[in-house]
């Protein structure tokens, strides 16, 4: 059954490039969406809304961590006498903060504990200046990710910006420090294609066509139902934007094309039915 959308949706709802949130399908006033499509925005609007775990980190993540400008977490001065100064960061921007990169893993040890490796720096501390990889356990509780590395522990605020994105962040009010860690999740799936139609000479086949998807797509997965209920199946996959179906006019069929590269699949495209009608239909 087709769904008429009826309401604005304010959500942000991409979440496969590392990123905040925007929408894989733009949808306006008027627009006739599928169930499919609809239930995958609900899906989305559901994530926003659910507390992060210890395992959503589990993978390899990007780090940006963004301190204060002349120093680190519990020392915001390395004039001071017994400082030691920050390495990897880049300069001071307006005198507010400054940033530098890392990786880290997460990992789930497989008995209901999870631990982390950094790469170069140790971003994740509650104080020092971390100028040497770190290692340690984690676990995410209401809202705060315990941390426990360097003889130390520390409580994070840990915010879920989208599933390939999150901000750890800590306030060290004693020593007016502040400590921002930015994770964005490598080896992404791509997102999803976009505007999928489809175009055709009466009596004769018919041709699929959509816009490419953002990120590395190594092919596309064209999935298809025959009745409205069904679940979607694989028709074929191809490296092109374009497939044409030997079907002959009068056919009902619905299509939904899905993004594929070596991380994974995409969410899919918009959902177009193919009926007897000579115009292209899509929700």
């Amino acid at each position: 059954m087709r769904l008429v959308l009826a309401l604005i949706l304010s959500f942000s709802l991409k979440p496969s490039l590392a990123a905040d949130y925007e929408s894989a399908q733009r949808l306006k006033a008027g627009d006739v969406i599928s169930a499919d499509v609809m239930n995958d925005i609900l899906d989305r609007i559901e994530l926003t809304l659910r507390s992060a775990t210890s395992a959503d980190l589990v993978g390899s993540w990007d780090v940006t961590q963004t301190t204060c400008p002349l120093g680190t977490l519990g020392n915001c001065n390395i004039n001071a006498a017994s400082a030691v100064a920050p390495s990897g960061y880049g300069d001071p921007v307006d005198g507010l903060f400054r940033q530098r990169a890392d990786v880290v893993v997460f990992s789930d040890d497989g008995d209901g504990t999870f631990s982390f490796q950094t790469e170069d720096y140790c971003a994740l501390t509650r104080g020092g200046v971390g100028n040497s990889s770190c290692s340690g356990g984690y676990a995410v509780v209401d809202g705060r990710m315990i941390i426990g590395a360097v003889d130390s522990f520390s409580a994070y605020v840990i915010t879920r910006v989208s599933d390939t994105r999150f901000i750890l962040s800590l306030n060290a009010n004693g020593s007016g420090s502040y400590n921002i860690i930015r994770l964005d999740k490598r080896g992404l799936a791509p997102n999803a294609p976009t505007n999928l139609a489809y175009s055709r000479t009466p009596d004769g086949p018919y041709t699929l066509s959509w816009t490419a998807a953002s990120g590395t797509v190594s092919s596309y997965s064209i999935k298809y139902k025959d009745e409205v209920e069904d679940d979607f199946s694989e028709l074929t996959t191809t490296t092109s934007t374009s497939y044409t179906v030997n079907a002959g006019y009068g056919e009902e069929r619905w299509y939904r094309v899905f993004a594929v590269n070596d991380n994974g699949t995409s969410i899919g495209s918009n959902v177009i039915l193919v009926d007897d009608d000579d115009d292209s239909s899509s929700d």
